[in-house]
């Protein structure tokens, strides 16, 4: 009989909604994750991003066991072992070299309470190196503590008394979604709604209108509608004369400039401005809601502030319905104290904008280990491949995660973290000012541990465990102090969330935190700082928040063959690129591939692209971005990376055609022909089992690859096209063209050159041990991959060679499995295109016995076998992707050398 249960708790990913959930639990499973109707702010509204949470709960690239590197490769490790390493080094390092020679690197994957006793730990142990700055909101709150004092933004639910609404770079549908109920109704009462952003995000759905400013002009539209305000004989007096400081600077700032000016610097029609202030005049009180994105600029507080001039000359600040929210304070609920930084005298900390330059430099002392928890800054920090260089000098990196990201290859350590739906804790929100429960829905996952768990096993092996060593419970009724002082009972709040006291609107008595006791206006701005474009980069690079993903938060299965970058139609013809091409972008730090798409709404100076995607699936945009730091708040400003897009260059290898013949919707081209187009390659599939053509020549192609599938080679009977596929084979090896063949195309390449294809009379089934011959060693294909780690294997067939042909990897049970034949034709026996999800659909289908053909080998394979072999799968797809990348891209360098056709 099936036992279900709902657990209440609370989304603690990095996401200002802090969406209130439901989870279902069904046998000890999760199986759906929905929103909490009882959640006051959120209502039962929750994004795509949550429903799809719980296959990632359960991704068979989650690695669930802890991880040490051995001789360059994973091996499965128990935690004692692991913890073990980790403290022995700790104290060498730290003995050797000082505590300051460890970095610890906290991200915000998680930003929950128990997450503050992470650096309470490493201030018990003497305290490491730390961050500072941000890469996200700090240069909005810095710069609207210059403003107001202290940043304190509106109540969300105040916004249902706003007549009109601004999303001033602001995007809910993807990354806000409690508020876009509120807008709707904003506009169903007849109020507008505007959308300011360079690009026409998802919530233009949700505007009248929108706006496109230049990326980081937002400033003079920002003065352009104040001076139209105060044209008007709008503005607010008493609030200038009796409640702010600085009016008659800023005023005289604006009066340097003409409205036609400050328009054309905009970027936007003079129409526009117009209708911002008209907005702001005609259907008081409006809100203001200020995005992430205006934050990633060098001078970013020059638009925030002139946004905070704007509202205050209208007179919405510390009104009811009006204001300008950019944030909550997700740490101010908790005692902060317990961050341990009073334990030890001041310690030095990088500037976490530019990491990549500020570890290359630290020398004194130099950082010799580094530990990451929720955080992949291989991939996420600026400038990566800096980023990359300086995590390579380090001796030793810990990481902890999910998933073998871009930083997991530069770990000595991975130390597998639980969810938060595995996990107990508690939850507040930069995006609104509710705290919620973090309730554990499910066991965890294989041998995955919370970060307090870690640090609470690992703080064992040292002086200190007594100071460190209490429970959950207990450490939550200190690190909630203040909620209880406010009134909330902790055992109430694992049931429903509970409202901070903080303000439904802040500053209603137009007194503020700032030594005047004033709003204080900005009194000083220099509009050359404020970078015109560059004619060799002549595009801003946009990295927005994807819909469907938190920021690096995927799998590698997840990725495309190539990230997707956005061009207008006039630019892209200008370039002469058309729509779906692979294109090359450049900036001054580095250049990636991409597929271009033209986007008819976009602003000619903008490039847009998703951000968050891993470096090693080619994805890497920060591989292009610059370091450097914002001037107040130390943000990092990702939109100050400018860009060019060019045709692929003429490498030899873009826009190689490749004829890819697949058998079965359940072989696809995995890996190996996602390698093939991240290299430039263009591929052609046909699927002649779905009645697809074959090609009746290699004339037009670059190299052929002909896949795996349930097929037996020697049945002709059962695939009539086998033997023209035969003859196709012939002709592209005569022509200097490269095959591949994988499994079922390997036996077909075999008999295509005189071998034997048979029955094996058993099935060959899992990562099986291979070994380069000699003459593997020295192929320019498969040589420089020794040792190989276990590779997939999925067949009940095998073939004799021919006899032209030079075997290059053996087997123990099926001896040939990779051969090289005629002039550029390769057989591989074994699966080295799997990713995650081809071969745990592979595991799962035998497992059930879904494939009816194999279900006599069903038996064969006990429960522990498929346990295990899941249990191994994160660690044994990523080496054969790494082996795969290799091999497939020496294989396409075989159809950059001329044909004899050509």
């Amino acid at each position: 009989m099936t036992s279900s249960k709902s657990v209440v708790t609370t989304c603690t990913r990095d996401c200002p909604n802090a969406c209130g959930l439901v989870a279902t639990v069904e046998d000890g499973r999760l199986t759906r994750l929905c929103g909490d109707p009882g959640h006051p702010l959120t209502r039962g509204v929750t994004c795509v991003k949550a429903a799809r949470y719980v296959k990632r709960v359960y991704s068979p690239e989650r690695v669930t066991h802890p991880l040490i590197r051995i001789n360059g490769r994973w091996e499965r490790a128990s935690w004692d072992a692991a913890l073990d390493l980790i403290a022995r080094r700790m104290r060498d390092i730290a003995a050797e070299s000082g505590t300051e020679s460890i970095l610890y690197y906290q991200g915000y994957g998680e930003r929950t309470a128990l997450k503050l006793l992470n650096k309470y730990f490493f201030n018990l142990f003497g305290g490491v190196t730390t961050l500072r700055g941000s890469l996200c909101g700090g240069t909005g709150q810095a710069s609207q503590n210059l403003d107001l004092g202290e940043r304190i933004s509106h109540d969300p639910l105040d916004h249902e008394n706003s007549q009109a609404m601004i999303l001033w770079a602001r995007n809910p549908v993807s990354t806000n979604i409690s508020l876009t109920a509120i807008a709707r109704r904003i506009r169903n009462r007849g109020g507008t709604v505007l959308l300011i952003d360079p690009i026409r995000s998802r919530s233009a759905v949700l505007a009248d209108h929108h706006i496109a400013p230049c990326p980081g002009h937002d400033v003079f539209l920002a003065m352009a509608a104040a001076k139209l305000v105060l044209a008007a004989g709008e503005a607010d007096w008493d609030f200038l004369k009796n409640h702010a400081v600085g009016a008659r600077e800023y005023l005289a700032i604006l009066e340097s400039f003409a409205v036609d000016d400050l328009c054309r610097l905009a970027g936007v029609r003079r129409g526009e401005a117009e209708l911002v202030a008209h907005v702001l005049m005609t259907q008081k009180p409006a809100s203001i809601l200020l995005g992430w994105g205006l934050h990633r600029h060098e001078y970013a507080h020059y638009t925030i502030r002139a946004i905070d001039a704007l509202a205050a000359i209208c007179g919405t600040i510390g009104v009811s319905g009006g204001g300008v929210s950019q944030g909550f304070e997700e740490y101010g609920p908790y005692d902060q104290r317990l961050w341990g930084d009073g334990l030890n005298p001041p310690r030095r900390t990088l500037l976490l904008p530019v990491i990549g330059h500020e570890l290359l430099a630290a020398n004194d002392p130099p950082i010799r280990m580094i530990f990451v928890t929720a955080a992949n800054p291989l991939c996420m920090a600026p400038n990566a491949g800096k980023v990359a260089r300086a995590f390579g000098k380090a001796e030793f990196v810990v990481s902890s995660g999910h998933f073998l990201d871009d930083t997991s290859d530069f770990a000595h350590v991975f130390l597998p973290a639980t969810t938060f739906l595995e996990e107990i804790d508690v939850m507040a929100s930069y995006g609104h000012n509710y705290v919620g429960p973090v309730n554990p829905a499910i066991e965890p996952v294989g041998q995955c541990k919370s970060e307090f768990r870690m640090f609470y096993e690992l703080a064992a092996r040292f002086p200190f465990a007594d100071r460190f060593r209490r429970s959950e419970d207990d450490w939550l009724f200190d690190l909630c102090a203040p909620l209880r002082e406010q009134g909330c009972d902790l055992e109430t709040l694992r049931r429903r969330a509970f409202r901070l006291n903080a303000p439904m609107v802040p500053y209603a008595d137009k007194v503020f935190p700032t030594p005047s006791g004033k709003f204080q206006f900005m009194t000083s701005f220099d509009p050359s700082h404020i970078p015109e474009p560059d004619p060799a980069f002549p595009y801003r690079l946009l990295t927005i928040a994807p819909h469907g993903y938190i920021c690096s938060e995927r799998t590698l299965a997840d990725h495309e063959p190539l990230p997707v970058v956005r061009l207008c139609a006039g630019e892209s013809a200008k370039r002469g690129l058309a729509d779906g091409a692979p294109v090359l972008v450049k900036s001054p730090v580095g250049q990636v591939r991409a597929t271009l798409r033209i986007d008819e709404g976009l602003r000619p100076d903008v490039l847009m692209a998703d951000r968050g995607g891993w470096n090693k699936a080619g994805h890497g945009l920060n591989r292009l971005t610059r370091d450097l730091a914002s001037v107040v708040g130390n943000g990092t400003p990702y939109y100050e990376t400018s860009v060019t897009v060019l045709p692929c260059p003429d490498d030899g290898l873009c826009g190689r055609r490749i004829l890819v013949v697949q058998h079965s919707g359940r072989a696809p081209g995995g890996d190996f022909c996602k390698h093939l187009e991240r290299r430039g390659a263009v591929l052609t599939v046909i699927r002649p089992a779905d009645g697809d053509a074959l090609s009746e020549t290699s004339a037009g192609y670059h190299g052929l690859v002909v896949l795996g599938g349930p097929q037996h080679a020697f049945d002709d009977a059962g695939s009539p096209h086998f033997p023209a596929l035969l003859s196709l084979m012939r002709e592209f090896d005569a022509w200097g063209k490269p095959v591949a063949g994988i499994c079922l195309g390997a036996q077909l390449l075999a008999r295509a050159f005189g071998g034997t294809a048979r029955p094996m009379g058993d099935l060959e089934f899992g990562f099986v041990p291979l070994s380069l011959t000699e003459a593997g060693l020295a192929d320019p294909v498969m040589g420089a991959s020794a040792p190989l780690s276990r590779l997939m294997e999925f067949h009940e067939d095998t073939f004799d060679l021919p006899d032209s042909a030079r075997l290059l990897v053996v087997g123990q049970r099926c001896v040939n499995q990779c051969f090289a034949v005629g002039n550029a034709a390769y057989g591989f026996q074994f699966h080295l295109e799997i990713d995650s999800v081809i071969a745990s659909n592979w595991i799962e289908l035998l497992r059930s016995g879904g494939i009816e053909a194999y279900r006599d080998y069903r038996d064969r394979h006990g429960e522990d076998f498929f346990r295990e072999l899941l249990a191994d799968l994160p660690v044994l797809v990523s080496q054969s992707q790494e082996l795969c990348r290799r091999v497939a891209g020496r294989w396409l360098l075989l159809a950059a050398s001329p044909s004899r056709r050509e």
